[in-house]
């Protein structure tokens, strides 16, 4: 018996109108559909006429230990079976990849039906370069790695994408303004729906605009490249950098502050400043 395929379907972030033509045909056809919550995609199928009575298996990151492999045993029967999300492409900041990882294993072949996408969607409309980007998804909220993970991002040349809730939006974004600098951002907001917005400009404007609005639903934040970002060898320069930094921070401290500017070690630039005071004394 040849085995049945896994496919992993795209739906609306937003507006219901945004599923293609072949996830409707394949969501009308197939035997099984595997969702985050059934509640959520029988609405989806109910607007799009999809009979999915019997059909909806509930599949999410509680429960994946026991349906991975229930999901994988009716692939291997030969039981074709469509995968979604609560909105848009499954596994992007979703779970998922388990189930994808064990069907690769197992020798079962997992088909994309491509469709919307927030992370996309969100830097397509921003206003913020997409030549280059890293997506960081949900950042954790711990303040301790939250802050660690913001850090790693500092460290990279691309623009940078989050996905955040209204009620930790501004206290996100005041973080990132600590560790990042006042770089332009995008704020979007209902993408695809009837109050889609796009809120723009640098850290500080925005915090301030948002002070006045009452933000709810899910965010997408971009964040603009550090366009002046670039690795400083001169070691003059560096020895400047740290002379100035030292008048008013401690040899640890400033070692921090000219390491993170210029992308070098901590650890060589406390050699430098140890090497700079022992010659000023």
């Amino acid at each position: 018996m040849s085995y049945g395929n896994l496919y992993i379907i795209a739906t609306p972030i937003g507006n219901s109108d945004d599923i293609t033509l072949r996830a409707i045909n394949l969501l009308k056809n197939l035997e099984v559909i595997a969702c985050e919550d059934t509640r959520i995609t029988s609405k989806l199928c109910k607007i799009h006429n999809i009979e999915c009575k019997k059909k909806l298996i509930s599949y999410h990151e509680h429960n994946s230990t026991k349906m991975i492999p229930k999901i994988i045993d009716l692939l291997m029967k030969g039981t074709d079976i469509g995968f979604v999300s609560d909105a848009g492409t499954p596994l992007i900041s979703d779970p998922g990849y388990k189930l994808v990882r064990c069907a690769i294993e197992n020798n079962i072949l997992i088909k994309s039906v491509p469709g919307a996408s927030a992370m996309s969607a969100a830097i397509s409309i921003s206003g913020i370069s997409t030549d280059q980007f890293f997506f960081i998804g949900f950042l954790p909220k711990k303040k301790s790695l939250k802050f660690k993970k913001i850090e790693q991002a500092c460290l990279i040349n691309s623009s940078i994408i989050i996905f955040e809730s209204s009620k930790r939006l501004i206290s996100t974004l005041k973080d990132l303004l600590s560790v990042l600098g006042n770089r332009k951002v995008s704020i979007l907001r209902e993408i695809t729906k009837i109050h889609e917005e796009n809120i723009f400009g640098t850290f500080n404007s925005v915090i301030n605009s948002l002070r006045k609005k009452n933000i709810r639903g899910e965010i997408v934040i971009v964040i603009e490249k550090n366009e002046s970002m670039n690795k400083i060898n001169e070691k003059e320069k560096i020895i400047s950098m740290l002379e100035e930094s030292m008048k008013k921070n401690s040899i640890s401290e400033a070692s921090k502050e000219i390491a993170k500017k210029t992308l070098l070690k901590k650890d060589n630039i406390y050699k430098l400043a140890l090497k700079i005071k022992r010659n000023k004394d």
